[in-house]
């Protein structure tokens, strides 16, 4: 992206460690049925989404999500269009970058084209983009989609977002024909704000999509199962987009933050949250999870509980602004974060944690 682009995104902010908060547009993020847990509701999420905002946050990104696990009727299901959703939260915040999460397969480029360039403009070039290039099967059957295979989906993916750039900085009209798209005539207006076009984010980790997000994007969203994994993924990372193509690319991860006033009341909800896992969502979710061992999903099932499947930070306030300084040492540019419940969460971190990550140089507002 241009200079003077980047120094009016949020995401390219002066502070070293960046901060957004994730998966609140819905009411599948914690898999665990404790009373305490957010409940999902328009006005829940203008709150937390404002508290955000307020607090100087870079980013605030939903997920995609048009089926829901285990049945019709069970709460991950229930998830606000993201595109709707992050429009009407851009035109109540001021300051964070809100972003959108597009499954590839669901939609096709010339409507995303569009629909982003819209919500650069209704955030005033805030919007950035979250690029997903599919996993859940039974989410691409009802769509009607192919059954593509990992390697695929990531050239079906570098099709998708060609077009849609072309689409973002071409005035005149074009034709495209490639394995999986064949446009005749294809134009988009207006154009958006940033130039040449909207932040992209994409979380592959596999050779494919680290290949996509060093071509492509601007942020690699990772793993932060520990801080070598981070280690080990944000060099590489940054190695490859270097060599490759000669870009400069953020690395984010996503952190499940568990806060007490104490060590033991941090670990004391911690377990109450595994003692009420949501077993029967969880169990649904792990079975559509590729390329996993037996025991990576083992491991996975108390994340889940705890608020996700990053790393969970966790304990008191100084120990949690330890954990953040140690992933940023590793070297992550951003975490985006996620409570059990979001409300009271994310006014506690801002009170209790942030303070002091502006004490350790990680945050100068």
């Amino acid at each position: 992206m241009k200079q003077d682009s980047i120094r009016q995104h949020p995401v390219f902010s002066e502070n070293k460690l960046k901060l957004g908060v994730f998966a609140f547009n819905g009411g599948n993020n914690a898999r665990t049925l404790i009373p305490e847990r957010y409940k999902f509701s328009w006005d829940n999420s203008v709150d937390v989404a404002t508290q955000a905002d307020l607090s100087g946050f870079e980013a605030i990104v939903p997920y995609a999500r048009y089926r829901g696990f285990v049945r019709a009727s069970h709460p991950s299901a229930f998830a606000f269009d993201n595109f709707t959703w992050t429009s009407a939260i851009a035109a109540q915040t001021h300051q964070s970058c809100v972003m959108s999460t597009c499954h590839v397969m669901n939609f096709h480029p010339i409507l995303v084209a569009k629909t982003a360039a819209t919500l650069d403009h209704i955030s005033r070039g805030r919007f950035a983009l979250n690029i997903v290039c599919g996993w859940y099967d039974k989410e691409n059957e009802m769509f009607g989609h192919p059954d593509l295979d990992h390697d695929e989906r990531y050239a079906y993916a570098d099709e998708w977002v060609t077009i849609m750039k072309r689409l973002w900085t071409e005035e005149e009209e074009f034709d495209f024909e490639g394995k999986y798209f064949k446009v005749t005539g294809a134009m988009s207006q207006p154009k958006p704000l940033q130039k040449p076009y909207p932040v992209l984010m994409n979380a592959g980790g596999s050779p494919q999509g680290r290949a996509f997000v060093a071509k492509h994007c601007d942020i690699a969203f990772v793993r932060s199962d520990s801080f070598e994994m981070v280690n080990g993924e944000t060099t590489a990372y940054r190695q490859l987009a270097r060599d490759q193509h000669g870009r400069e690319i953020q690395v984010w991860a996503t952190c499940a933050c568990i806060l007490g006033d104490t060590e033991a009341d941090a670990e004391a909800f911690a377990a109450r949250c595994r003692e009420h896992a949501d077993s029967e969502f969880i169990n649904y979710y792990l079975s559509q999870r590729r390329n996993m061992t037996p025991e990576a999903l083992a491991a996975l099932r108390d994340k889940y509980a705890m608020g996700g499947s990053g790393y969970i930070l966790k304990g008191n306030k100084n120990q949690v602004a330890d954990q953040i300084l140690k992933l940023s040492q590793a070297g992550l540019d951003g975490i985006l974060l996620t409570w059990v419940d979001f409300q009271n969460g994310i006014r506690r971190f801002n009170r209790d944690v942030i303070p002091l990550l502006k004490e350790a140089g990680l945050r100068q507002n």
